[in-house]
């Protein structure tokens, strides 16, 4: 590079330019040629970057590691390109590195929450705490991750309801998406109604309710009398579910135990009074 720079110098002076006007069309020259590399450089490590994670076949865990490296890449490359510039131009780096460490320190203590925030959330990430499309619970607030980045996550609730949160502020959450819901459902019969009869009736409830219904994971079960009720014996059907889809489960099989309990002549009650007269 030395004996490149020197022969563009000698060119230029044959050519009727003077020493200084030549290294300093040199450096600029050489200044926007980093540049250029660095561009490339980004390019190219952008690429690479994503060809190693696959986002496209591992899901979105692996887009968002795949976005960080590609990010904090970018960052080291324009560092580079910016000391390499600075020593192109002939300017001493050797303050700029030593105000470097002053300069950070008073940043490190007037951005403290910053920091902290970007610490949390590389944790979040590479811990696997929950992934964009989740549901999660934070400080009493529920719904879907949106966004999940370094320094804020974006919730929406069912309302539609977006929330911002500092990742540095998330100390305890619940992630109702890493394994299976179970749906729980209560039901009544009258007190006349044959137990055994009704044991008999419910197996092949249970094989009907497993077929509707894709997102119940495993075979539903029959718990038996749960509570004897002022005017019924309550019993109960747990299914195991998809996570969070318990309550549309929940509903629908609601729905299936009236409309069979009612082929088969179950009676389910509601509530009576008796008046005895004195």
């Amino acid at each position: 590079m030395t004996g490149l720079r020197e022969y563009l110098v000698g060119y230029l002076e044959g050519n009727g330019v003077n020493v200084g006007l030549s290294s300093a069309i040199i450096a600029i020259v050489a200044v926007l040629l980093w540049i250029i590399v660095g561009i490339i450089f980004i390019k190219i490590s952008k690429v690479v970057v994503f060809r190693i994670m696959r986002p496209d076949k591992h899901g979105v865990r692996s887009l968002t590691i795949a976005k960080l490296l590609s990010n904090l890449l970018k960052y080291l490359i324009w560092f580079v390109v910016a000391i390499i510039s600075l020593t192109e131009l002939n300017v001493d780096i050797t303050p700029f590195i030593a105000s470097a460490g002053v300069v950070g320190l008073a940043i490190g203590f007037g951005a403290q929450e910053i920091v902290k925030d970007f610490i949390t959330g590389f944790f979040i990430i590479f811990d696997q705490a929950f992934d964009v499309g989740d549901i999660i619970e934070v400080d009493g607030f529920k719904g879907s991750v949106q966004e999940l980045g370094l320094r804020v996550t974006r919730i929406r609730n069912w309302k539609g309801e977006l929330k911002i949160i500092n990742n540095g502020d998330i100390q305890t959450l619940i992630n109702y998406s890493k394994a299976d819901s179970i749906a729980i459902v209560d039901f009544g019969v009258a007190y006349e109604t044959d137990l055994l009869k009704l044991q008999d009736l419910i197996e092949p409830l249970l094989n009907e309710i497993k077929e509707a219904y894709e997102d119940i994971t495993d075979m539903p079960s029959f718990l038996g009398v749960t509570e004897l009720a002022s005017s019924s014996i309550n019993l109960r059907i747990i299914a195991k579910t998809k996570p969070m889809t318990h309550f549309a489960v929940e509903r629908g099989i609601r729905k299936d135990i009236v409309v069979y309990f009612k082929k088969h002549g179950i009676e389910i009650p509601f509530p009576q009074i008796v008046v005895h007269n004195g």
